[in-house]
């Protein structure tokens, strides 16, 4: 089997099972030997993966958004497999980075027991990520689901009291970055490398709301980073911890703990990023994808 396609049919309100019958037609055209599998549940895909990496001359495609991608890195990390992605989910904010890699090996993030591949973060918006993550059972459009998370936690937060490597510190964002993008589109880390065996790490003081549209503004310009609200720096690990439990948002899907341990795993992964863009470009001729 040269492609394997792990496909959640829920993506992108439909939009995966109509990537699929497109990706037949060039797997068909190109003679290239595929087998297509769906999930029916959560953390389906991670065990699919996991069951089929031993294909070590495979390419094993997420076909979803960032939640599926998280699942088949979960299920595929440290092996010889190589990891391809059709984007088609609500964000989709890893494939913006991966697209233009050179690179055929690139670094996880770990929190906990749990690796990453994106961005992993906690307070403002891990409660949008949460939020958005219902608002997506309603079949909204991507766009306006993001829109409407942000309006309704902007309302409702508070900054959040954590220990940051044994530091106190009052905090509206912390967000913990492999990649460049998150939320969909928003570039929180803009420096950021998939090769350099570090984290780009920014925590946001704690803002009043003024404060944090302000922070939105830059965010929106990429000038947050220059931002005397933001605190940024690179290192291979990080040890958080609180009083009470929190959400964190790991690649758009959240986990609930009174304590995060990340670290970050060097080349753990093998990509296929010329697959993936050939028969991305093709489903972009079918005006599937952008």
């Amino acid at each position: 089997m040269n492609f394997i396609f792990i496909v959640n049919p829920i993506s992108g309100n439909g939009k995966s099972i109509k990537a699929i019958k497109a990706i037949e037609e060039y797997c068909k055209a190109t003679k290239v030997k595929y087998r297509i599998i769906y999930t029916n549940r959560k953390n389906e895909a991670k065990e699919i993966a996991a069951r089929l990496k031993k294909y070590e001359e495979s390419t094993i495609f997420s076909v979803g958004g960032d939640g599926t991608l998280n699942e088949v890195v979960n299920g595929i990390a440290n092996s010889n497999i190589k990891l391809g992605i059709i984007p088609s989910g609500t964000g989709n904010d890893f494939y913006r980075t991966f697209k233009d890699l050179k690179e055929n090996k690139i670094d996880l993030g770990k929190v906990n027991d749990r690796y990453f591949i994106n961005v992993a973060s906690l307070g403002l918006d891990a409660e949008i990520a949460n939020y958005a993550n219902e608002l997506k059972k309603h079949n909204l459009p991507s766009k306006l689901i993001y829109i409407l998370s942000l309006i309704h936690e902007y309302f409702l937060f508070k900054p959040i009291n954590i220990d940051i490597d044994d530091i106190n510190k009052d905090l509206t964002i912390l967000t913990v970055c492999n990649a460049k993008y998150y939320g969909g589109g928003f570039k929180m880390a803009p420096l950021a490398k998939l090769n350099d065996g570090k984290f780009d790490v920014i925590d946001v003081m704690s803002l009043n709301k003024l404060e944090i549209i302000n922070l939105i503004s830059k965010l929106i310009r990429v000038k947050h980073i220059e931002s005397d609200m933001v605190n940024f720096y690179r290192t291979d690990s990080i040890y958080v911890n609180f009083l009470v439990p929190l959400n964190c948002n790991i690649d758009g899907e959240i986990i609930k703990n009174t304590s995060f341990d990340f670290n970050i795993k060097k080349e753990a992964i093998n990509v296929d990023v010329e697959n993936s863009n050939r028969i991305n470009n093709f489903l972009k001729t079918k005006k599937i994808i952008k």
